[in-house]
């Protein structure tokens, strides 16, 4: 095994499309990441994870770093992961049958170095709690935006998990009564269904079926396929219907925000994913400071990831070397 003063790790983040891994030193990557897609079947992920930490640690060797170097990977995966085990207990449609892996397990016995498993979501937020200037904070809520949401809670420096592993699934929150919407995981009105990218798209198609006269000039209307692309792209044009599709759906990212700054009352939340650079911060923010309670919204941070894309495969990386130096686990 690695010593304590090892100070590298092999960071994997595991995708329904791409594994990607790279070395991670500091809180960096060590070159590029290295991508290979995702196999369709549970062994043949594991033979996938198997070759790329190999031809890692081939990288690093020639790149002059020694393997003892490395003291272990860290993987970041869908679905619900039971991480004292490293086994992955609830799956997700982007990869199926991978419930009941045990990825620490087989992956430890074929490599040989400590393997530590975490939830992708998590992974992301350990990652951006971890960064030099928000890493002393008490509470810090990561939320990934994309088509779906999702979220990562750190508290004092450690992953906040719960009794069933499954804490921090902050887009499934319920934000209203009637079952008018039908988000992916069989619930009604989840968080998801509304300020997810698929979210999105329903606010878009609701607002151009009940479009007021004013609106009838807009291109939205005349596309059969709308994308979220195009929505951002016409709303920064100027286009009166997509400003109000955008601004609606602000809206809908508010009611989470507030919700969990009730709850958490936490110092900042970083906001990333694929639909991350089209949020925007400041109108948040403001809208969180009109629907929190007094004093409470204004006190709260919302900023952008630094990490971005890289966070989960930093995060994983990052979660190995903290508890192999440091000997303390990345969770609680």
């Amino acid at each position: 095994m690695p010593s304590k003063t090892a100070c590298a790790a092999i960071g994997i983040d595991l995708g329904g499309t791409n594994l990607r891994g790279a070395v991670v030193e500091s809180g960096k990557l060590l070159g590029e990441p290295v991508y290979v897609e995702t196999p369709d079947r549970p062994e043949k992920i594991v033979d996938a994870l198997v070759k790329l930490i190999e031809d890692l640690l081939v990288e690093a060797q020639a790149a002059g770093m020694k393997r003892d170097s490395i003291c272990g990977v860290g993987i970041a995966t869908a679905g619900v992961v039971k991480c004292d085990t490293g086994e992955v207990i609830g799956s997700t449609g982007n990869l199926p049958g991978w419930a009941g892996t045990k990825i620490r397990e087989v992956i430890e016995d074929r490599v040989g170095l400590c393997v530590h498993v975490e939830n992708d979501a998590n992974a992301a937020a350990y990652g951006e709690a971890r960064i030099d200037e928000l890493k002393d904070l008490h509470c810090i809520v990561v939320v990934t935006l994309g088509t779906g949401i999702g979220g990562g809670i750190v508290i004092d420096g450690k992953l906040l998990h719960g009794r069933g592993w499954a804490a921090g699934e902050i887009g499934h929150m319920s934000i209203a009564l009637d079952d008018s919407r039908l988000c992916t995981c069989g619930l009604y009105n989840c968080w998801e269904a509304y300020g997810s990218g698929r979210g999105l798209l329903t606010t878009a198609r609701e607002f151009i079926a009940g479009q007021k006269d004013n609106y009838l000039q807009s291109s939205l209307s005349k596309e059969e396929e709308l994308t979220t692309y195009m929505l951002f792209q016409e709303a920064k044009a100027g286009d009166r219907l997509a400003c109000s599709i955008v601004r609606r759906w602000h809206e809908h990212l508010t009611i989470g925000i507030v919700n969990l700054t009730h709850i958490l009352n936490p110092d900042c939340f970083v906001i990333t994913g694929g639909l991350s650079q089209a949020c925007d911060l400041e109108l948040l923010k403001r809208l969180t400071v009109e629907k929190a309670l007094h004093n409470i919204g204004e006190t709260v941070e919302i900023r952008a990831s630094r990490l971005e894309t890289n966070a989960g495969l930093i995060g994983a990386a990052q979660s190995v070397i903290d508890e192999v130096r440091v000997g303390v686990p990345a969770r609680s």
